[in-house]
């Protein structure tokens, strides 16, 4: 797979840990071992992927295993709407190190409540299983851009990848229909061209070619929407996703709009609007959203809240200093 830094890896331990990481100029408690493969004593860290070579030696470590994942990679098989290459890259690594190193773990540390309860009932995995929450070191956005009552602009918009595309075409129906109905709205979105083509020929839409995480890391802060859309299909890899796209909503200032049945929306309470299950079915949630817009900067407030105590490095800090043996400094 990759041999570059994971968004993973820096969502779940570099954001906060990075200190802890030692340099050729600098002693520290940890050794990197790869861009997302990590020893601290007799204790290795494998963050979804590395070199094949690492996570051979992953399978093959004499100490302690912590092996962290934050995707059900062999749901993928069974969700159609995800690309056909990113499903087979799932399949592949699933037969040659996943499945093994899920195994062979000790401590398994997953994204989501669905995803460690899915773990708890293989047979395969003998690890004990810890939930962790991802951590941005970005800013939250203020709220100036929602501007005044009557102001012309809506911004809406899909921070997703490829592997939520199929969300994001079972919306687009409703979507067109509200972009149709009012003329103040605007929608961006990130894809291939002609991965979206009824979206990509209306005049009002944007679409942005996908960015490598560097670049989008860049590109993030510097944004300002006023919705955001999390469209997931009805698939065990889209229900075990995680609370990520609640922060990445909130640096980019959006009210986030979320199937109701997804369980890290109902902790933002009035920070977010929750719609139908199948995102075919979300005309309604989103013409009342746009009709109501008056009240999304108090949304938006309210989520920044609830965001701003999820968001936090220290009890991610805190979480590592304990699985990995480490004394935090006084």
């Amino acid at each position: 797979m990759s041999r570059s830094v994971l968004p993973t890896t820096d969502l779940y331990f570099l954001n906060s840990c990075d200190q802890w990481i030692g340099r050729w100029w600098r002693r520290r408690p940890i050794e990197r071992l790869g861009a997302n493969c990590f020893r601290c004593g007799n204790r290795l860290l494998l963050i979804r992927h590395d070199d094949p070579r690492l996570m051979e030696r992953a399978l093959h470590w004499t100490g302690t295993l912590v092996y962290l994942i934050d995707d059900d990679i062999e749901g993928a098989a069974q969700s159609p709407g995800l690309p056909a290459a990113y499903r087979e890259r799932l399949r592949r690594f699933a037969t040659d190190h996943h499945d093994r190193l899920l195994r062979r773990a000790d401590l398994l540390i997953t994204s989501s409540d669905i995803l460690r309860n899915r773990f708890e009932q293989a047979e395969t995995v003998r690890a004990r299983i810890l939930r962790l929450d991802p951590v941005w070191s970005l800013p939250l956005a203020d709220l100036r851009h929602f501007g005044h009552r009557g102001e012309a602009s809506l911004d809406i918009v899909h921070l997703g990848t490829a592997s939520h595309a199929g969300g994001l075409a079972r919306t687009t129906p409703a979507l067109l229909a509200v972009l149709d109905r009012f003329a103040q709205t605007r929608f961006t979105y990130f894809g291939r061209p002609g991965s979206h083509p009824a979206l990509e020929a209306h005049p009002r839409v944007r679409r942005l070619d996908p960015m490598d995480w560097s670049r989008y890391r860049r590109w993030l802060p510097r944004q300002r929407f006023n919705l955001a859309l999390y469209p997931l299909e009805p698939t065990a890899f889209d229900r075990a996703r995680s609370s990520n796209k609640i922060i990445e909503h909130a640096i980019a200032g959006a009210v986030g709009v979320y199937p109701r049945d997804w369980r890290p929306a109902a902790a933002l309470g009035q920070g977010a609007i929750l719609a139908p299950g199948d995102p075919a079915d979300w005309a309604e949630s989103l013409t009342a959203a746009v009709a109501q817009r008056d009240l999304l900067a108090s949304r938006a407030a309210h989520a920044a809240t609830v965001v701003r105590a999820l968001n936090d490095p220290g009890a991610q800090r805190r979480f590592w200093a304990r699985t990995l043996g480490i004394e935090p400094p006084r």
